[in-house]
């Protein structure tokens, strides 16, 4: 009797409470946000043309110019049916080529886009700020770099690698960053010094693949022959809306065609320069089709660039033939693997759980992290504990952002 007694009491004390199980599942819907497909298989999201609002170089020691310095101009003559045969030995020196400077990019997070950002205010540019404000604030709810959209874009077919954003909120503006990180996905390419350097080599075939079709001048040759640095760079800032939500970032972009000019009021005179390795199974096309095709849409897409000159290479590195692709006809050909509706959906509404999660009153103190993980198919958001470096806005932009002009 008495153990009976107990018994039922035991349950008692230990049984769920509904009410407080409700909460609990509100508290987590609150700070996680599910990538399922069918959560964003909606119509399109509206999306205006991006703005070119400003450019700047960064030269081969990462420093700031606001210049054209590091244009460069599609000067190698291309077919009009977009297609020839060439022979590209993107080995050609690379053994003595300079590689990005990744500690450099990891440590100045936004800065250059805070730079140019305090170039412009300073400049009254009422494309980005307030003029009718004394303190000239941001015209835009977000600030990223395009890399960061691209991956917000691709999420709902990740099914493998995943991502961690730091976030902060100043001034009714929030600015994002994505930490990139290592990785340790076992496939031995850092434990194997072949594979390694092998692996280090092909990362700087594109980069060589420039070369071969880039000028600084609309009326000069390429020149391979050129010591190649990676870390040189020229990018363009563009604003835009998704689905009403107002977005400045910035962009490396490749080449203008050379019949072109600066300045620009968009992209559309640019072309994105990529390798690819010969498709010639319908194993490898699938591949393609599944791995690639979506982000090559969505990096130039979400800038306006509307062509992409492809040069299909050998095990070697040797480009045997350049091909050019319309932008708007990956979707069309990737049927069946994507849909771009998905991804921009997606992206449209990652921007609207950031901006739900950090609060009206939060501070540039105060930062945020968002981390994606593909096996739960779950984005969780948390306050940041030691994932950066530093906060992600600096002392001197606060400063200077609190100061009337």
């Amino acid at each position: 009797m008495n153990r009976q007694h107990q018994s039922r009491n035991t349950e008692k004390d230990f049984a769920p409470n509904p009410r407080h199980l409700r909460n609990e599942r509100e508290r987590e819907s609150d700070t996680t946000l599910s990538v399922q497909h069918q959560n964003f298989n909606g119509n399109f999201p509206t999306f205006e043309m991006p703005k070119a609002v400003g450019t700047f170089s960064l030269d081969i020691h990462r420093k700031y110019h606001s210049d054209f310095s590091e244009l460069r101009y599609l000067t190698f003559d291309i077919p009009e049916s977009g297609s020839c045969k060439v022979k590209f030995d993107l080995r050609k020196g690379i053994s003595d080529a300079i590689d990005k400077d990744q500690e450099s990019i990891k440590q100045k997070m936004l800065d250059d886009m805070l730079t140019w950002i305090l170039q412009e205010r300073k400049a009254d540019n009422g494309l980005i700020v307030d003029l009718q404000q004394p303190l000239r604030p941001l015209l835009t709810e977000f600030v990223c770099f395009r890399g960061l959209l691209t991956a917000l874009i691709f999420t709902p077919y990740e099914n493998q690698e995943g991502w961690k954003i730091l976030a902060t909120k100043f001034q009714n503006t929030i600015y994002l960053w994505q930490i990139k990180e290592q990785r340790e996905n076992g496939n031995n390419f850092s434990r194997n010094p072949r594979n390694a350097k092998r692996m280090q080599e092909m990362t700087m075939w594109g980069f060589k693949f420039e070369q071969y079709l880039c000028s600084a001048t609309p009326d000069s040759i390429p020149d391979s022959r050129q010591p190649l640095n990676t870390n040189a760079e020229f990018c363009c800032v563009l604003k835009t809306k998704l689905a009403g939500k107002s977005l400045l970032y910035g962009a490396e972009v490749d080449a203008l065609q050379k019949e072109c000019q600066p300045p620009f009021r968009n992209l559309e005179n640019f072309v994105e320069l990529k390798t690819n390795r010969h498709i010639e199974t319908e194993r490898q096309n699938d591949s393609f089709l599944k791995f690639k095709s979506m982000k090559w849409w969505a990096q130039s897409f979400i800038v306006g660039i509307p062509k992409i000159v492809v040069g299909y290479r050998d095990d070697d590195g040797v480009v045997s033939r350049l091909k050019t692709i319309e932008v708007k006809q990956l979707p069309k050909e990737s049927q069946g693997f994507w849909e771009a509706k998905v991804g921009m959906n997606f992206c449209q509404g990652f921007l609207e759980f950031a901006r739900n999660c950090i609060s009206n009153d939060s501070d540039s103190n105060i930062q945020y992290l968002f981390e994606f993980n593909p096996r739960k198919r779950t984005i969780s958001f948390c306050r940041e504990a030691g994932e950066a470096c530093r906060n992600l806005l600096p002392s001197w932009y606060l400063e200077s952002m609190q100061e009337p002009v």
